[in-house]
């Protein structure tokens, strides 16, 4: 038995408090500590919140204790932990420190499906696990501040994960080419340079996103028309006309040529009757036009393979099947224009989403998407962002994990983020929070037996972070393991006070930026 540290003074639902032995000594009832509280054939843990003084006194303390679980004795095996209490404590039953075996067993990975990413933070010499299943069949969320290590914290669990599962399905949006040096050559990079998603993949929603831009309301929408009705007609002549109207549709994901799609709205704008109303057709076939012919946009509206059905080979190379020694594709969006990035991340979305509803479920291999800056794709406010993106994450969010289609949301604002989406969300990675507005949300969306916690959220250090939910046998405070310097993602802020010690940065340099500047490619010049 542990050090006694003094008895249950009153019990209080999810909370017990504790009146210290008067000789105590103060290291025994830090902050975060285990301790226990024995009786009948198990013995009740709890995990000191607070400390409190009573009547002005410094020596008169009470402790306050978070109720998280039960050690379950048994004479035939070896003791196990089980979440929930079943027999609370009665006042006056002595409260024992936690020692080393007990920690073994709250933590100890249960099966096979475990992987290590961390110490505890009271006890770095015990290790903190994650429980592979159940952290990814009922999603995950990754929250913190910038600079709080949660791109290395990302890249952790993904690589610890990957190195015990290497026929893994994951997709990671990343939005600042933060990733690709992290994975090797277990990731299949996809950024502007080699990005293939042609125009006929998009539904009619982003497509009007991407080509109806200015003019009033009443223009946009009457530019809607004509796009609806020129995307139908190029979709059914590539076909041939044997299709029936019924079998094609705006956004049956059939292919056709950007060409065509011009022919038809210069057809229909020569069967108008007077000149004056061509605005919106004129608009609209300008747009086409300019982005067609601009590079940035080629992966998109170039006319490429649409003399075959490229969806299966697309669909492949996203989703990783066959994982052809690649379990990881990254989706590099930096080089990707702003103004369509949105509408990229919504079709690649969808697409895997589609795919897993449609494919035959007893093969369908499981799915990650780990979806960054989640904030800026499924906003709190329904007003900002693109509304196909919004609702095809919060679908996956929804239903995924009917077909075997896992999320997790990274954000350094979980305030600014959709509170539908962030709830479907069963374990928590609470990193360093500052913001008050973030405070109050966060107590909103964890759980009871991990809001004694919230209070350190401001003041965690880097690489540490408070983990509840399905994931961990219990919500505990970590520190995440080192990644080599090499595996690092590139999130870090520049050093200036070394940069600026020489002058490093040299005409080629210059000349070099320029010249991906102007191609809108990162690819080195060959020599």
């Amino acid at each position: 038995m542990g050090e006694i540290l003094g008895r249950v003074m009153t019990v209080a639902g999810s909370q017990i408090t504790v009146n210290p032995e008067a000789a105590l000594n103060e290291g025994s009832f830090r902050i975060g500590a285990m301790v226990k509280v024995p009786g009948g054939d198990c013995e009740v843990v709890a995990k000191i919140c607070a400390v409190q003084c009573e009547s002005n006194s410094s020596s008169a303390r009470v402790l306050v204790a978070d109720l998280l679980g039960e050690i379950v004795v048994s004479e035939e095996g070896p003791s196990r932990f089980r979440r929930g209490v079943t027999q609370h404590p009665t006042p006056g039953t002595p409260v024992v420190a936690a020692i080393d075996a007990d920690l073994t067993t709250i933590f100890a990975p249960l099966s096979r499906s475990n992987v290590r990413i961390g110490t505890l933070h009271h006890d770095a010499r015990q290790p903190a696990f994650v429980l592979v299943n159940d952290l990814l069949r009922k999603h995950f969320a990754v929250l913190g501040n910038t600079g709080s290590g949660k791109s290395c914290a990302v890249s952790l669990l993904l690589s610890a994960i990957l190195a015990d599962h290497p026929m893994a399905h994951i997709v990671l949006i990343d939005p600042h080419n933060e990733y690709g040096r992290v994975f090797g050559k277990a990731a299949e990079v996809i950024n502007v340079d080699n990005l293939q998603l042609p125009f006929w993949l998009f539904d009619f929603e982003e497509a009007a996103g991407i080509l109806i831009r200015g003019g009033t309301a009443q223009e946009q929408e009457a530019q809607a028309l004509i796009l609806k009705d020129a995307i139908t007609r190029a979709r059914r002549h590539y076909a041939g006309e044997s299709h029936a109207a019924t079998t094609l549709s705006v956004d049956t994901p059939t292919p056709f040529k950007v060409s065509d799609l011009v022919r038809f709205i210069s057809e229909a704008m020569g069967r108008l009757d007077k000149p004056d109303t061509s605005m919106p057709y004129l608009r609209l076939k300008n747009r086409v036009e300019s982005l067609r012919d601009d590079r940035r946009f080629s992966f998109m509206f170039s006319d490429w393979l649409v003399g075959q059905d490229a969806l299966s080979q697309i669909v492949g190379r996203l989703l990783r099947i066959p994982v052809s020694g690649k379990p990881l594709t990254i989706m590099d969006l930096s080089g990707v224009p702003s103004e369509i990035a949105d509408v990229v991340v919504s079709l690649s979305c969808r697409l895997m989403f589609d795919f897993a509803v449609w494919s035959d479920r007893g093969r369908m291999p499981p799915v990650l998407l780990v979806c960054e800056e989640a904030h800026r794709y499924v906003p709190a406010d329904e007003r900002i962002g693109f509304a196909a993106t919004a609702r095809a994450i919060t679908r996956i969010a929804r239903e995924g994990r009917k077909y075997g289609v896992s999320l997790a949301l990274i954000s350094q604002r979980p305030s600014e983020l959709s509170a539908q989406a962030l709830s479907q969300c069963g374990t928590i990675f609470a990193m360093r929070l500052a913001n008050e507005l973030d405070h109050g949300f966060m107590e909103k969306v964890m759980p009871d037996a991990a809001r004694g916690s919230l209070a350190t959220l401001s003041s965690l250090g880097t690489q540490e972070a408070i983990v509840c939910g399905e994931g961990v046998p219990l919500p505990m405070r970590i520190r995440f393991d080192d990644l080599p310097r090499g595996r690092r993602p590139r999130s870090e802020g520049a050093d200036f006070a070394k940069a600026w010690q020489t002058d490093s940065a040299d005409a080629a340099f210059r000349d070099e930026g320029v010249r991906r500047w102007r191609q809108q490619s990162r690819k080195r010049l060959a020599i």
